[in-house]
């Protein structure tokens, strides 16, 4: 097993197409998913991700919180914002808490593995 096979993302979305979208191009990664920002700090108080991908605009908790968190936490984790509603303001909110990356929905599932893959690269 190659060291990207057991890479850990923590997928945070609240539509469960874009989940499911998001699990079947990953699939060779360790992953775990949650519905809401609530949940996926949840798991980011339980373990740390190599890796989070996580939508901006949620019920409960938005994605802002989930970068927050994720940094606070883990410092070296790098987060990925992907959202349906991008402008500049909110590609640079997501910046200055602390994104590596901001995909634009639709996106393509090739600029989606470069992504990651340069965010996994460190």
């Amino acid at each position: 097993m190659s060291e990207e096979q057991t890479q850990s993302i923590l997928i945070v979305d609240d539509e469960e197409i874009i989940r499911d979208f998001l699990s079947e191009v990953l699939e060779d990664y360790d992953l775990t998913l949650a519905t809401d920002g609530d949940e996926a700090i949840g798991h980011l108080q339980q373990r740390s991700f190599d890796l989070v991908i996580t939508d901006l605009r949620m019920p409960k908790v938005p994605g802002e919180e989930v970068v927050r968190a994720t940094r606070e936490m883990y410092p070296d984790t790098r987060v990925i914002v992907i959202s349906g509603y991008s402008s500049l303001y909110t590609v640079s909110q997501s910046v200055n808490h602390g994104a590596f990356a901001f995909l634009s929905k639709p996106f393509s599932i090739k600029e989606l593995l470069q992504t990651v893959s340069h965010a996994l690269a460190g």
